[in-house]
C-alpha cells in the first residue's frame, strides 16, 4: 500500500545534533509533497521554532507540536490543543520555586522560566518570559513543562504518580545520559495526534511512514505502517522501529522516504 503521509520528528531526526538540516532531507520531503504525500512535523518544539524549520524546507506541512498537545494544519489553522491540568501545574511551579528547579512552563507559546536557573529553550524570537516566581506566573494551564537535568526529573517524580494527570517523556544524548524531559497531558502523544489527523484525511495507519529517535516517538513508530528510527536513536525508539536508517547527520530521513515512499511512486528515484 503506498505511503500517503510522512510524519517526522525534528531534533536528531530531520536535523542533526548540531542543528544542521541535510539538503537531501529537504529534497526528499519536497519530492514527497510534489507526489501528493502529506507531511507532518511531529515534535516537542513549540510552534515558532517548528515554523523556522518549515521555512527551511519550503513546503506546506501540518504541525504536531509539544509531542502532540497542540496541532496546526497546513494553512496555520489550529486543530487541537490539550493543555495540562492547572492545579497540577501550579503544584509543580510551587515546587520549582521552593527547590530552585530549572523548569520551563510553556503557556500560549510563551516560555516562562526563572532566569537564575535556566535560559529557556533555543529561539530566535522574543517569546521567552523570565520571571522571579513561576507560581505567580502559572495562572493559565500550560501546554507543556520542560524539566532540565536528571536531578530535576527525579525531584518532580512524586507529583507524576497519577498517569491520568500527566505523562513524562525523557530525552538522552548519544551516550545515553538523560538531559531533559517534557511533561504533557496524558492524551497528548504523537500517535494520538496522527491518529486524529488520519481519521480526518481518511488515511489508514498502514499508509503512514513515521520517523523519530526518542521515547516520545516510540508510540508513533509502533502505530504507523512503517516506523523508522535513525542510527543513534534512544533504545526505546530503536526497539519500536521496523527499520534503522542512517543517522540524522547522514540524511536518514531522506533515505527512509526514498526507500518506503518515493520508490513505490517513481522507480529509479530510490537511493
Amino acid at each position: 500500500m503506498p505511503i500517503r503521509v510522512i510524519a517526522t520528528d525534528i531534533d536528531r531526526t530531520l536535523i542533526d545534533e548540531r542543528g544542521m538540516l541535510p539538503p537531501t532531507n529537504i529534497e526528499a520531503l519536497q519530492l514527497a509533497v510534489a507526489h501528493g504525500i502529506r507531511v507532518v512535523l511531529a515534535t516537542a518544539r513549540r510552534r515558532q521554532p517548528t515554523l523556522d524549520i518549515l521555512d527551511r524546507l519550503n513546503i506546506k506541512a501540518t504541525l504536531v507540536c509539544h509531542n502532540g498537545a497542540r496541532m496546526w494544519d497546513e494553512n496555520g489553522r489550529e486543530l487541537f490543543h490539550q493543555p495540562l491540568d492547572l492545579e497540577f501545574s501550579q503544584q509543580l511551579a510551587k515546587l520549582a520555586d521552593e527547590r530552585q528547579l530549572p523548569l520551563i512552563f510553556t503557556i500560549d507559546e510563551i516560555n516562562f522560566f526563572n532566569p537564575r536557573l535556566s535560559s529557556g529553550t533555543p529561539s530566535t524570537r522574543l517569546d521567552h518570559a523570565p520571571v522571579p516566581s513561576l507560581r505567580q506566573a502559572v495562572i493559565m494551564p500550560p501546554t507543556r513543562i520542560v524539566a532540565r537535568g536528571l536531578e530535576t526529573i527525579h525531584a518532580i517524580q512524586p507529583l507524576l504518580k497519577d498517569p491520568n494527570i500527566a505523562h513524562i517523556f525523557q530525552y538522552s544524548d548519544n551516550d545515553g545520559e538523560v538531559y531533559s524531559a517534557v511533561i504533557a497531558h496524558p492524551q497528548a502523544t504523537k500517535e494520538n495526534a496522527l491518529s486524529a489527523l488520519c481519521q480526518l484525511w481518511s488515511v489508514q495507519p498502514s499508509e503512514v511512514l513515521c520517523i523519530g529517535d526518542a521515547e516520545a516517538d516510540a508510540g508513533m513508530l509502533r502505530w504507523a505502517g512503517i516506523g523508522v528510527a535513525p542510527k543513534g536513536s534512544m533504545q526505546v525508539a530503536l526497539d519500536a522501529a521496523d527499520w534503522i536508517a542512517p543517522s540524522a547527520r547522514f540524511g536518514g530521513v531522506a533515505v527512509a522516504i526514498h526507500r518506503y515512499a518515493l520508490s513505490a511512486l517513481s522507480p529509479g528515484r530510490a537511493l
